[in-house]
């Protein structure tokens, strides 16, 4: 478990020793009592997420934040959302989480960035808005948050929750970040709806977000349930600058094959690396993925993974592509 404020640390200093020792030999703790009066409302992670810190599992596709076009309903799934326009933001908020018992007054936060596995906080967050004097009872609380999307790109979302007794501990890192700290929810998530055979192309940046100067990533694509590489077409188009990195490093991958100068295919539904790329810190270098229905694809539902790892195969980030097919 990680402390996350001083006046918390001195109340849960009893079950914090044996939570840091379970956690670190992957073991999720055992509930301690909670102090009386603290609060400890949680935004999952993904759909196993408790609230335990460190969280296990992806990072970056929260369950709890959901952007629809109804400030009323709660949409099934993401809704394609349309730039210049209004969307609302809709975030379940969680209580109790493991550390703590009590009802709390919160302010719960809103961000927004462009779509990519990473994302320094805060430089290159963007401040959405705020729902204030948030009192989240026993179970779960919905609050939704309108957000005039901007012109110009694909974005990821982060929802933060805040109060007095229940603070983030924050570096730079985004996915450091909502890894330790249970009230922070990190959702990159796209709607995809494809026509068949008309390429929808959507931008996506990598890079690196942690404190070194520079880190070596790998980019995997992933295709859990149907797959949708055979009855559609992904290719990534990494650009000039990704595709001489790229280059530098060995042109080593799996999974891919090269199309053109700078554009690889995914020919590997289970599992396709590029590998060796170089990133500075607070880097953020685009690139292009396509993607492409076949007449087999048509009136199917698919999900595309594309995470940035590090060498030692941390999830750094990444991104989730939920793609229909017209009939």
């Amino acid at each position: 478990m990680i402390s996350r404020n001083p006046r918390r640390r001195r109340t849960l200093i009893a079950s914090a020793v044996l939570a840091v020792a379970t956690l670190f030999a992957g073991v999720a703790p055992a509930v301690q009592a909670a102090p009386e009066g603290r609060s400890d409302v949680f935004i999952r992670d993904n759909t196993s997420d408790v609230g335990f810190e460190p969280s296990a599992g992806s990072l970056y596709s929260s369950p709890d934040i959901r952007v629809c076009f109804s400030a009323t309903v709660l949409c099934a799934t993401d809704d394609a959302i349309v730039q210049g326009t209004t969307a609302y933001i809709h975030v379940t908020l969680n209580n109790p989480g493991p550390y703590g018992d009590g009802l709390e007054n919160g302010t719960l936060q809103t961000w927004y960035t462009n779509q990519g596995t990473v994302a320094q906080w805060t430089s290159q967050w963007n401040y959405i808005g705020s729902a204030t004097n948030v009192a989240v009872p026993y179970g779960t609380k919905r609050v939704v948050i309108p957000w005039n999307v901007p012109i110009g790109s694909h974005f990821c979302l982060l929802a933060r929750w805040l109060s007095p007794s229940d603070l983030p501990t924050e570096g730079p890192s985004t996915s450091t970040n909502a890894r330790n700290n249970n009230n922070i929810g990190w959702h990159n998530v796209n709607a995809v709806p494809l026509k068949i055979k008309v390429p929808q192309v959507r931008p996506i940046v990598f890079g690196w977000d942690g404190r070194e100067p520079t880190a070596v990533g790998d980019i995997v694509f992933t295709q859990p349930g149907k797959p949708f590489t055979g009855p559609g077409r992904i290719t990534i188009d990494l650009g000039a600058d990704l595709a001489a990195r790229w280059r530098a490093g060995g042109a080593k991958g799996e999974g891919i094959e090269r199309v053109g100068e700078t554009e690889l295919a995914i020919v590997n539904p289970q599992r396709a690396r590029i590998s060796g790329l170089t990133f500075k810190s607070g880097e953020q270098v685009p690139a292009q993925l396509s993607f492409t229905a076949g007449p087999e694809a048509a009136g199917g539902k698919y999900t595309v993974h594309v995470t940035q790892v590090d060498p030692r195969g941390n999830e750094i980030g990444g991104v989730e592509y939920r793609i229909t097919a017209a009939q």
